[in-house]
């Protein structure tokens, strides 16, 4: 016999996983954006800028280097790669928060639907 109790914590358990799963889908969402943002920017096309792109959604999903975010290791990622090519780095902070709104609210919408 389940009480209100069990029920209630069987929702906040549905909910916490489904609010984690919304979570790495932006994140995801967010690294494929900046890796086309980033493709355009090194003239990656075609199957490099595929494989460009899946490395990047990859590294998002592994842990950041000790004292770092996970916002900050993809931003040095980010710099690197553009430091590489001799191209200079805007503003990636911003750049990456931005594009993080813009991909949690696109997430959110397509879950509502």
């Amino acid at each position: 016999m389940t009480t209100l109790f069990d029920e209630r914590e069987r929702a906040a358990e549905a909910l916490f996983a489904l609010d984690e799963e919304l979570r790495f889908l932006a994140l995801a969402r967010r690294n494929k954006m900046l890796a086309a943002w980033m493709c355009e920017r090194l003239h990656l096309t075609g199957s490099e800028a595929e494989a460009y792109k899946w490395r990047l959604v990859e590294a998002g999903a592994t842990p950041p280097p000790a004292g770092r975010t996970p916002d900050e290791a993809l931003a040095d990622r980010l710099r690197a790669d553009l430091a590489a090519k001799g191209i200079a780095a805007d503003d990636l902070p911003a750049l990456i928060a931005r594009t993080g709104v813009e991909a949690a609210r696109t997430v959110r919408e397509q879950a509502r639907s």
